[in-house]
This record gives C-alpha cells, sequence and structure tokens, in this order.
C-alpha cells in the first residue's frame, strides 16, 4: 500500500540518499510550523498508487538533477507573485526575466537551453502549445501550487518534444485535512496594485473510500509600471503603463476507491486583461484571455508489482487582441480589434510500471497530443497537428554494483505532415560513498516544429511543411555532496552539460529552414547551501553558457554568465524570519547581437507570525532594492528599446489560515 501528496516534513523528497537534488530543494528553508503550533495540521492520506504522480521525481534517483521549490518559497515569491517570478527567485542554473513584470511574457534559459527548450507541465499535462512553442504561464496563480519540480537536461524520453534542456512541472495543491481548513491573503503593492486570494480543502469519506475536495480563487489587479524608458516614448503615447488584471478559479477532486486505485478530477479557469505595453503612438494595446485547464486521471495498483495511470487533458486557450494607435492630430486609429489567436490541445497518456523479479524496474507508456489553433494577426494556413509516442525505459538492478543506479530507454513520436523523430537515454546515479554521488546522463532529444514554423503566411514570414525535426545529443555529468562544514550542515552540487544541435530551426531571411552544420552548447553548474548556524543559511548558485554560431546561425537570448546567492534567517521559535537575494546576469545578447546584460538586482523578504496559534502572518517583499534600471530583453533595435524589469517595488501581504 503506497499514498499519494503527503508530504509531512518534506520527507517524501528522499525516499533514499540518491535523491540529493531533492534533498537540497527541501532544505533551502525551514518549515514555517513548529512542532507545537496549535494551527498545525496533520496531512491525512489518500490511499492509492503512486505512478503518476512521482513521475518527475523519480528520475532524481537514476542520475537526473532535481530541483524542488517548496510552499514556503512560494509563499516568500510575493503577494503578486506569479509562477515565472517564483522560478527567477529560487531554481539554480535557471535563467528568467519577466519581460514587464508579474503576469507577462518571460524569456526562460535552463543548462543553456533557449525558450522554448524547457518543456512546462501542470500536474504533468503540457503547457507549451503547439500554435508557437513557446512558454506561457503568465496566468498561473502561485497561490494554487503546493510545489514546483525542476528536471535539468535532456528529457525527451519520458516527456516528448521540447524537453531538450529539462522540464518544470508545477504541481497543484492537494486536499491534505479531514477538518474543513484552508487559507486566505489579501495583498497591497507601492504600485497600488492588489492581490486577493483563498482556498478552502477538506476529505471526507463515503461508501467508496476518502474523497478529497480543494477549491481556490484568486484576483490580482494594477495599473503597473512604466517598461520603457522616457526617452523611447513619443508624444502621441497615451498609455505608458503596462496594467494587468487576473482572475482565476480552480477547484479538484480526488476519489479514492479502497487502498488500490484512485479518480482525480482537476479544473482551472482563467480570466485575464492583460496589457501589451507599446512605446509609440499606443492608446490601447491588450490581450484579453480565458484559459482552460482540465485534466482526469485514474491510477490503480493491479498488484504489488504492478500499477498504471491513465490520463486525459484539455488545455483550451482564446485570445482577443486589440490594438488601437494615437494619431498626429490626438484622434484614434484602430489596428486590431478583437482579434483572435488561440489553441485547444488535447492529449491522452497511459503509462504502466512493472516491478520485475530481482528489483528491476520496467516503465512503458503511450503518449497522443492533438493541437488545433488559430491567428487572426499571423496568417496560419493549417491549423491543426497531432503527434504520437511510444516509450519504455528499464532501471535495472546490477547486484554486483549495489550502489549503481542506471536506467536505458528508448522513444518514438511521429507527428501529422512531418519527420518521425526516436530518441534514446541512458542515466547513471553511483553512490561513492554516504556523503558524495556521481551521477550523469547521456541520450537525444528533439523539437518538432510547431506551427508558425509549418505554415506561417506572412510578407515577412513564411513557413515550411517539410521542416524537420530538430535534434540535439545531450550529456550531463554531475557531483554531488552532502554533509556537514564547520559543524553546519552542507550540500554541493556541480554540473557540466553539453548540448549538439543538428538541423537547428531558424528563420533565413523571412523563410523557416533547417540550419545546416551542427551548434554546440555546453556549460557547468554549481549551487549549494549552508546551514552555518541554527537559524541562518546561506544559499548560492552560478551557471556558465558557453554558446557556439555555426554558418552565421547562433542562439540568442542565452546570459553567458549568471549568478545568485541568497541570506536568510529564522528566529529560534519561528515566528519571524528575514532575507535578502541578490542576482547577477552577464553577458546575454539578443537576436541582433546587441549585449543587454551586465546588472545585478537586490530583493529582500520579511515574515512575522502576529499570534502563537498562527493564524494571522504578514509579510514584506522589497523587490530591486536599490531601484536598478535593466532590461529584459529588447523590444525594438531601430532605434532600441529596451523591455525594463520592475523597479523598487514594496508588497505587503495579511495571511489567515483555518
Amino acid at each position: 500500500m503506497t499514498t499519494i501528496e503527503t508530504f509531512p516534513a518534506c520527507a517524501w523528497r528522499a525516499p533514499r540518499r540518491g535523491m540529493s537534488g531533492a534533498l537540497l530543494g527541501c532544505l533551502f528553508s525551514p518549515l514555517l510550523l513548529a512542532d507545537d503550533a496549535p494551527l498545525e495540521l496533520q496531512p491525512q492520506s489518500i490511499f492509492a498508487p503512486s505512478v503518476e504522480s512521482t513521475a518527475v521525481a523519480e528520475m532524481a534517483r537514476y542520475g537526473s538533477k532535481l530541483e524542488i521549490i517548496d510552499r514556503q518559497q512560494i509563499e516568500r515569491a510575493g503577494p503578486s507573485s506569479d509562477i515565472t517570478r517564483v522560478l527567477q527567485m529560487y531554481v539554480p542554473g535557471l535563467y528568467v526575466a519577466p519581460k514587464n513584470g508579474p503576469f507577462d511574457y518571460g524569456t526562460y534559459s535552463l543548462l543553456g537551453g533557449r525558450n522554448d527548450d524547457t518543456l512546462i507541465l501542470l500536474d504533468g499535462v503540457r503547457l507549451n502549445n503547439r500554435l508557437y512553442g513557446g512558454l506561457y504561464l503568465d496566468t498561473l496563480p502561485a497561490n494554487a501550487i503546493e510545489r514546483i519540480e525542476v528536471l535539468k537536461g535532456g528529457q525527451s524520453l519520458l516527456f516528448g518534444t521540447q524537453a531538450v534542456s529539462g522540464v518544470i512541472n508545477i504541481v497543484t495543491r492537494n486536499p491534505q485535512t479531514r477538518d474543513v481548513s484552508g487559507e486566505a491573503n489579501l495583498g497591497l503593492d507601492s504600485f497600488m496594485g492588489t492581490s486577493g486570494d483563498a482556498r478552502a480543502e477538506r476529505i471526507v469519506s463515503n461508501g467508496l473510500g476518502d474523497l478529497g475536495l480543494l477549491a481556490y480563487v484568486s484576483h490580482n489587479r494594477s495599473d503597473g509600471y512604466q517598461p520603457f524608458r522616457n526617452s523611447a516614448y513619443n508624444a502621441n503615447t497615451r498609455d505608458r503603463k503596462r496594467s494587468y488584471e487576473v482572475t482565476t478559479f480552480g477547484a479538484k477532486a480526488i476519489q479514492g476507491f479502497a487502498d488500490d486505485s484512485r479518480l482525480e478530477l482537476f479544473y482551472q479557469y482563467s480570466d485575464a486583461n492583460l496589457d501589451f505595453a507599446r512605446p509609440l503612438n499606443n492608446k490601447k494595446t491588450t490581450n484579453e484571455r480565458i484559459q482552460q485547464i482540465a485534466t482526469a486521471t485514474f491510477e490503480q495498483r493491479l498488484s504489488e508489482g504492478f500499477s498504471y495511470f491513465v490520463k486525459g487533458h484539455v488545455n483550451d486557450w482564446d485570445t482577443r487582441y486589440t490594438r488601437i494607435n494615437t494619431t498626429e492630430g490626438g484622434g484614434s486609429k484602430v489596428i486590431n480589434h478583437n482579434d483572435y489567436w488561440g489553441f485547444t490541445d488535447w492529449g491522452l497518456q497511459a503509462e504502466g510500471k512493472a516491478e520485475l523479479d530481482g528489483g528491476h524496474v520496467l516503465l512503458f507508456g503511450s503518449d497522443n497530443q492533438w493541437f488545433k489553433g488559430q491567428d487572426d494577426v499571423l496568417k496560419i494556413d493549417d491549423n491543426s497537428a497531432q503527434a504520437n509516442a511510444l516509450y519504455a525505459q528499464l532501471r535495472p538492478v546490477v547486484a554486483a554494483l549495489p550502489d549503481w543506479h542506471p536506467s536505458i530507454g528508448v522513444r518514438h513520436e511521429k507527428i501529422s505532415g512531418g519527420e518521425s523523430a526516436t530518441v534514446g537515454m541512458l542515466t547513471s546515479l553511483y553512490d561513492l560513498s554516504p556523503h558524495w554521488q556521481l551521477r550523469g546522463q547521456f541520450g537525444s532529444a528533439f523539437k518538432l516544429p510547431n506551427a508558425e514554423q509549418l505554415f506561417a503566411n506572412e510578407d515577412d514570414e513564411r513557413g515550411n511543411r517539410h521542416l524537420k525535426p530538430e535534434k540535439s545529443l545531450n550529456a550531463e555529468l554531475g557531483l554531488d555532496y552532502q554533509g556537514s562544514l564547520l559543524a553546519g550542515d552542507f550540500n554541493a552540487s556541480g554540473t557540466l552539460f553539453q548540448r549538439k544541435i543538428d538541423d537547428l530551426i531558424a528563420l533565413d531571411g523571412i523563410d523557416w529552414v533547417n540550419g545546416q552544420g551542427r551548434i554546440k552548447v555546453r556549460g557547468i553548474e554549481i549551487d549549494g547551501r549552508w546551514q552555518f548556524s541554527p537559524q541562518w543559511t546561506l544559499s548560492a548558485d552560478l551557471t556558465r553558457n558557453l554558446v557556439e554560431s555555426r554558418n552565421g546561425v547562433t542562439l540568442s537570448n542565452i546570459p553567458g554568465f549568471f549568478a545568485r546567492s541568497r541570506l536568510g534567517f529564522e528566529a529560534p521559535d519561528q515566528m519571524w524570519g528575514v532575507g535578502g537575494a541578490i542576482r547577477y546576469i552577464g553577458q546575454i545578447d539578443s537576436p541582433k547581437k546587441i549585449d543587454y546584460g551586465h546588472y545585478s538586482v537586490v530583493d529582500a523578504d520579511a515574515y512575522r507570525y502576529l499570534d502563537t496559534a498562527r493564524q494571522h502572518r504578514l509579510s514584506l517583499l522589497l523587490e530591486n532594492l536599490f531601484d536598478r534600471d535593466y532590461s529584459t530583453s529588447i523590444a525594438s533595435n531601430t532605434p532600441r528599446v529596451d523591455n525594463l524589469g520592475r523597479p523598487f517595488t514594496t508588497e505587503v501581504r495579511y495571511t489567515y489560515r483555518f
């Protein structure tokens, strides 16, 4: 009998000492609740197999590097935080630059990857859309998230296209208490942005077993800040700030059947009005969006040696784009009026896990995706596609080498109207001693062309129906340490990585083509955490990326170097705590070879419980403490216009837990 989604004291993250990356994420910050706190809610269990809920975390047992961002870290990211902000603050090796603040598009680079080289999952459901292939996290509220799992390196074997440099799995909250419980939050920032959210949950028993119910709602609104320098605006620009208003509600129901199966249903609805900032002649430009995500998962353990899950999902995204300019005489000119762009992704995945004689484990499955999209702004001739995959992975036990934990697997995927892709992967984790581990993985990954690259039909952009999948050969080698330093707990990790890309999909003038030759990316990531006293913790990470160009084609928006460090203090009674962090971004080039990096940003945060029962709490975030003017990306090249990061911002939040 196994349980799922019950995480007392972070014990679930380390089923064996091989999961050093998970332990590092778990220990990153102390628990908020003391053992004798009257409010402490004991997590309850809904009995069921765990094959699907642990799919990402299990790869850390076999040599993949895993980082876990826990609930406390998410809370300290600020009341107006979305997922992009949380990732920016806490994931070693991941460069994140929100374009114009919260609830906006972002630039991402994990282990030297590009924006669409990282696969984003919500409870295992693919969020990267097939219309453009990008990452759209700008309507996901942080209050609905329990934890974030970041699996690094090429992961196409289990997860398919776009898992070239890693996978980010966003795990929503689950009901954990028999009594009705939850929390409510109210927040305010120095730009008069407001936020509010609430959650309630309960586990009840019925004739079938345990039924867990959870519901949440959130609302974030702000007039925002000025995202361009004064010199970028002309006299006709009326709207100089980038505002947002996002409302989300969701619900989850988990029905357990005895102790061998369960059914999980999830639904989330987001309604967002997002200002699309422009510096010239702008009167009003908005993306008005509705996104709906629904999943249904059935899991069952048929015997002690075999379990499986079947998961279906729908991700529906509908945006209306409006652009109104101001003319020289002060009038208005409508460029776009409620022009539609959106997509619907359907998926059905089935996976089985067999525990064989001798301790060997066989994982096998089928992953099927259907995509449909439309864009009235960027004309796309063909608006549908599908992809079907079969995969298998063997995790053998070698009796002669009990400290070696390898895996090997293969995946074959076919996209409609395009070539198929076959990839393989070998991973290895070796316990050198109780404190040291050597890990590595080697394999191929792929990225299918998206609908824009295949079917765009514009005067300045033409798709290519004959594009091949982009293929890469990936290797990662890491060394982890977990022990002590000067009587304090100490964890450190170093990873060397290399990627060789063939058939790079790139623009040649106005035509999408597969580039000639091979592009190489290599680098190193180092991270560590040191709790040098019971109250003080220091953590730091750095990443160095080296990108090679070929035949004039190179990869852009990838920082050559970036680093972060955080110092935190927790009071002995854990009634209050403070922390400060600095991040540095080195050279980072736009597609036009404009370097917009070389800056440092300092943040600070604090919290204080107002009562011994810990039902009432105040939290404070100071973002960009020294009001640094820095660029997150280049909006225009001639003349140069930079998207600016958030200026100095104060955010305060009140939390009530029941």
